[in-house]
């Protein structure tokens, strides 16, 4: 097979027919792979502009799912092959998280509080007494049963005349403002993914506050939320987000933050 894209956890093979299959790291955990299958399903069902999954795979050990091919490029390789199309992109983004969100996802996906507290619980970079404070503050906040993408950022939307969603793994049920509140995150903190050139780094890096406010303007007119219900949500999205791998200097941020947000709420 063609190889023809990777990320950290699976690379992406050509497959017959039009199709891709995206095969996952031997060591890579089977359910999290179940779980992208049936959250892919599930938004796929409710007409969400999302590559059609087909079926689950073993090739030579390794699982993977088949997925409708779609040939085109990222939004966030369009910021930074046409830096000048930034604020309308940010503002593309901002519309399809918006109507992503209107959809119901009760009682079909893992509710976002308890996704949000386990991955809490796991940091081994936060103390006990830590942990417990946040997750008592997220247990505070306003539930919902929308659907989230869970990691809706430029690289996870592709564009080939139409938007297409991809990487459903971390879709789950709760609250928008939790879901923006991580993109909100991504664009303040986030690394660029595995084998981003560094002139690309770069560019967004200094793109990067032009992109949320864009962004985070248009998500409030579409929606009519105020920043605040999704700024409340940025400490428990930033310790939960210690539990991935991320690079030392995002890890050393998000610590900072949450120290900070920590003494705000004492």
């Amino acid at each position: 097979m063609n190889h023809i894209g990777q990320g950290r956890t699976a690379d992406i093979f050509e497959y017959k027919d039009d199709k891709i299959i995206k095969l996952y790291k031997k060591d890579f955990p089977e359910d999290a792979i179940n779980q992208e299958f049936l959250i892919s399903n599930f938004a796929y069902s409710l007409g969400i502009h999302t590559p059609q999954p087909f079926e689950l795979k073993d090739i030579n050990g390794r699982q993977g799912i088949i997925f409708q091919r779609i040939s085109g490029l990222t939004l966030l390789k369009m910021m930074t092959i046409r830096p000048w199309s930034i604020n309308k992109l940010s503002r593309t983004l901002a519309t399809l998280h918006s109507e992503l969100h209107t959809h119901d996802a009760a009682g079909a996906l893992r509710k976002q509080k308890l996704v949000l507290s386990g991955n809490i619980k796991a940091t081994p970079l936060l103390a006990e007494e830590e942990k417990e404070k946040i997750i008592n503050y997220l247990e505070s906040l306003p539930d919902d049963n929308k659907l989230c993408h869970g990691d809706f950022h430029p690289d996870n939307v592709l564009f080939d005349g139409d938007h297409w969603i991809v990487d459903w793994m971390t879709g789950m049920s709760g609250n928008p403002a939790g879901d923006v509140a991580r993109t909100v995150l991504l664009f303040s903190l986030g690394s660029m993914p595995d084998g981003t050139p560094g002139i690309i780094k770069t560019i967004v890096n200094f793109l990067r506050n032009r992109m949320k406010s864009e962004y985070i303007k248009k998500y409030l007119n579409i929606t009519g939320k105020d920043f605040s219900e999704i700024d409340k949500w940025v400490l428990p999205i930033a310790a939960a987000r210690l539990v991935e791998w991320i690079p030392k200097d995002e890890q050393d941020g998000l610590l900072t933050l949450i120290k900070d947000r920590l003494r705000a709420i004492s």
